[in-house]
């Protein structure tokens, strides 16, 4: 099987190959997530591989950047429906903690963090807020980290296909913009 996992949910765009479990090679730069086709091209040409030689894809539904998580998605299910390869969603907090009890804290804008305290609902709010929600010696990853495409990869190996048509980015909050 090979797997190629997406991450773009934060401007350190990332991409990881895969091949029979095992870890190929990453491909990681600062942009926004319309660069993350070509990344994808330039890490699968790198190691010979066509893009319908991928069996699985694997992309990181959020939360995160509404533009960038939304790229990567779109791309990855373009590329699914295209070749007909499985597609799998992780999300922004599954990939930092991959399978441990943990508090996952990631930045969130506005003066506020995205949080998932174990395996609880996700939500928004400052961090000090959710600092006192943390129970002594849980174990916390965050703020200041960003999941990596490899991270990504390593969870939706273990993980049965999403549906392609029901794969959605995760929206912890509202967005900003409304219809007036």
């Amino acid at each position: 099987m090979i797997l190629a996992a997406v991450e773009t949910s934060s401007s350190a765009l990332s991409v990881a190959l895969f091949r029979d479990g095992q870890l190929v090679a990453t491909l990681s730069r600062e942009g926004r997530g319309d660069a993350i086709v070509s990344m994808i091209d330039e890490l699968l040409a790198a190691h010979g591989v066509g893009v319908r030689d991928v069996t699985r894809w694997a992309c990181d539904v959020g939360p995160g950047s509404f533009t960038g998580v939304r790229s990567g998605v779109a791309t990855v299910k373009g590329i699914a429906f295209a070749t007909g390869a499985e597609i799998v969603g992780v999300t922004a907090f599954d990939a930092l903690s991959e399978g441990r009890a943990a508090a996952v804290i990631l930045e969130a804008g506005k003066g506020e963090v995205y949080y998932r305290i174990g395996e609880g609902e996700p939500g928004h709010a400052p961090l000090d807020v959710v600092r006192g929600m943390i129970k002594e010696g849980q174990t916390v990853i965050g703020p200041g980290v960003v999941p990596r495409a490899e991270a990504i990869g390593r969870v939706a190996l273990g993980r049965a296909p999403s549906d392609v048509d029901r794969l959605e980015p995760l929206y912890v909050r509202a967005p900003d913009l409304t219809r007036p």
